[in-house]
């Protein structure tokens, strides 16, 4: 049976689901997107995210399931008329057409008059600061550049839903930090309800109202980037989004003893069995010499040096937890061999049954 819509949602799927012959890509998905938020499809290669994403814009046809826009039925409606802009991971643009004319195509196959459409074209490209490059041509324009270009041309017909297919994916990372920034400005500031794919976790945690994490054509989780990140549903979403140590350990009335031979504590309300047991690298402290609800004693192994981290890989009792700290001038760094104290909360200890992946 249907359920009752929320007041301000916009984007409904219900009972979404693809098969591929005997294959079952999605099996039912359910999603509310409500208006004006911006929502991350997040996961690995296969999960079906992409998959999704064409069957919102109508590139894709669902085996079964509806697709609800502002309360209409759109499940059947051929793609022009679902009023949906798309930025395409490649751009798309006309390699033959200046950089206005890229943007006025929209608006003139929907017979918008010459004069209107260059108006709106302008004002568009002023939205994303390419004003002044209206009459250069893709070819001369910058991979940044050209990602503005396709947002402005999605942007300027004024649709009732943005979709993004992996739109910073061809940019180098200094680049891709940049245009999160105005991509997310420029949604906030439109108002517009918008839709991305992503596999990388960082754009999603730091674009979007809300994230969608699948796996198998599955959601695992879908909730704002502080619950997943801090509150991760599944294994899957812990290893997934952020990285984790992963220790074998069982969970007893008294705490957790792990594999390494050490008692644990957690605020889990798991029954007592086997369990895995995942600690972000940077929420353990080194050299922990107050009080902790967790410490560990280990010797260090390994020191990775990546500019703004440190990363110490510490064996204790033959397992290997890796810890992340902020690197800091003038702060004599350990050595391998070192001897170490690490200590965390209980609140930091996620745990999960026994080989869940």
């Amino acid at each position: 049976m249907p359920t009752t819509s929320a007041p301000d949602e916009h984007l409904r799927l219900e009972g979404i689901g693809v098969s591929f012959g005997a294959v079952n890509v999605i099996p039912s998905l359910d999603l509310s997107v409500r208006k004006g938020e911006m929502v991350a499809f997040l996961g690995p290669s296969g999960c079906g995210k992409t998959t999704t994403l064409r069957i919102i814009a109508g590139l894709n046809k669902p085996s079964r399931g509806s697709i609800m826009v502002g309360g209409r039925d759109i499940t059947h409606l051929p793609i022009h008329d679902r009023d949906m802009g798309m930025v395409f991971q490649s751009y798309a643009l006309f390699p033959h057409m200046d950089v206005s004319h890229n943007v006025q195509f929209g608006l003139q196959m929907r017979n918008v008059p010459a004069r209107e459409a260059e108006k709106r074209a302008a004002q568009a490209l002023e939205m994303v600061q390419l004003g002044h490059l209206a009459h250069r041509k893709p070819k001369e324009l910058s991979g940044g550049q050209q990602q503005r270009v396709a947002l402005a041309r999605a942007l300027v017909i004024e649709p009732s839903i943005l979709l993004l297919d992996e739109p910073l994916s061809n940019l180098d990372a200094k680049l891709r930090d940049e245009m999160r920034v105005q991509i997310r400005a420029l949604q906030q500031q439109s108002g517009i309800t918008a839709v991305f794919v992503t596999h990388d976790q960082v754009e999603a945690l730091s674009m979007c109202d809300r994230v969608v994490v699948m796996r198998g054509g599955h959601v695992e989780q879908f909730g704002t980037p502080t619950e997943v990140y801090e509150r991760p549903a599944t294994a899957f979403v812990a290893n997934f989004v952020g990285r984790t140590n992963r220790l074998k350990g069982a969970l007893t009335a008294e705490g957790i003893l792990t594999g390494a031979g050490q008692q644990l504590r957690s605020a889990t309300r798991l029954p007592a069995g086997a369990v895995d047991i995942l600690v972000r690298p940077h929420r353990i402290r080194l050299q922990e010499t107050g009080e902790a609800d967790n410490k560990v004693q280990g010797t260090v192994s390994t020191i990775t040096f990546i500019g703004d981290l440190v990363q110490y890989g510490v064996s204790v009792g033959g397992e290997e937890i890796v810890v992340e700290e902020a690197t800091r001038r003038g702060r004599s760094p350990l050595a391998a061999g070192d001897s170490v104290t690490l200590g965390w909360s209980a609140e930091d200890t996620l745990i999960y049954p026994a080989g869940e992946k």
